[in-house]
């Protein structure tokens, strides 16, 4: 699988493709977005977001530990602070990617759509205990 890493610096976002991840048939879906080899995650948290058409989530980041987002239904738009402090934007879809937030990265996510946005997250295990930090950036 490969990765795709975005942002200044030597990124602060990492993409990984989860199509082959998600299994079909008539019944619906099932998708296992972290089962591939090279990705190594040890979640201390996994959590559901959903968000409303125009919403914003998150606003925030986390100092030791990295966040991963992967969008189930709908569309939105991943925005975070390079370390220059300039806002970059990601364009998220359902089903098609998860994304890995690295530590200390401040992050928000807006609905784009005109649906609601449901995202599965998952924290990393953080040894220091777990933080979140307040950030608005959108």
């Amino acid at each position: 699988m490969q990765k795709t890493i975005y942002g200044e610096r030597g990124g602060q976002i990492e993409t990984y493709p989860i199509e082959e991840c998600r299994h079909c048939d008539e019944r619906g879906w099932v998708l296992f977005p972290w089962e591939k080899k090279d990705i190594d995650i040890d979640p201390k948290t996994i959590h559901i977001v959903r968000s409303r058409p125009g919403a914003t989530r998150g606003n925030h980041y986390h100092p030791r530990a990295a966040e991963w987002l992967c969008p189930l239904e709908g569309e939105g738009l991943l925005k975070w602070k390079s370390p220059s402090g300039e806002l970059q934007e990601l364009h998220l879809e359902a089903q098609t990617r998860c994304v890995r937030i690295l530590p200390g990265v401040s992050h928000a996510v807006l609905n784009l759509g005109p649906g609601e946005l449901l995202l599965m997250a998952a924290r990393e295990r953080d040894p220091a205990g777990d933080l979140s930090v307040s950030d608005k950036i959108a």
